[in-house]
């Protein structure tokens, strides 16, 4: 994986858009524009799937609608990876221990895992970069 490297990359794009805008980038700024992406998901769905009036942005699940869908949903994932990254989250080890891990088991139950059923050794939270 290189999400690391991808969250770095928005992340920094991320805090030039602040410079440029003249606002400051915190941590609760941008989980607060986490938020704000996920509504504007959410209502790119809903017009996508054809649930809501039509407001000029390609409701009803043409290609426009889709189009919109997989741009928000990209901004939505940019700015948690952008979050990740600023908060010292390595979101590649996160990602194994919630996710990846499970294809790696035969066991369901975590206190009958083997070692190599368990998550990527490591920390998932780095007090810095």
């Amino acid at each position: 994986m290189h999400i690391n490297e991808t969250a770095a990359q928005i992340d920094e794009i991320n805090r030039r858009y602040a410079e440029i805008y003249g606002f400051e980038r915190t941590s609760d700024w941008l989980m607060l524009k986490v938020q704000e992406e996920l509504g504007e998901l959410a209502d790119a769905y809903l017009g996508m799937t054809g649930r809501q009036r039509d407001k000029g942005q390609g409701a009803g699940g043409g290609a426009d609608a889709r189009e919109r869908f997989a741009l928000e949903l990209a901004d939505a994932a940019g700015l948690l990876m952008a979050l990740a990254h600023n908060e010292g989250v390595d979101l590649e080890r996160a990602i194994d221990a919630k996710w990846l891990v499970w294809n790696r088991r035969e066991h369901q139950r975590d206190e009958d895992l083997t070692d190599e059923e368990r998550a990527m050794p490591g920390e998932t939270y780095r007090q810095s970069d």
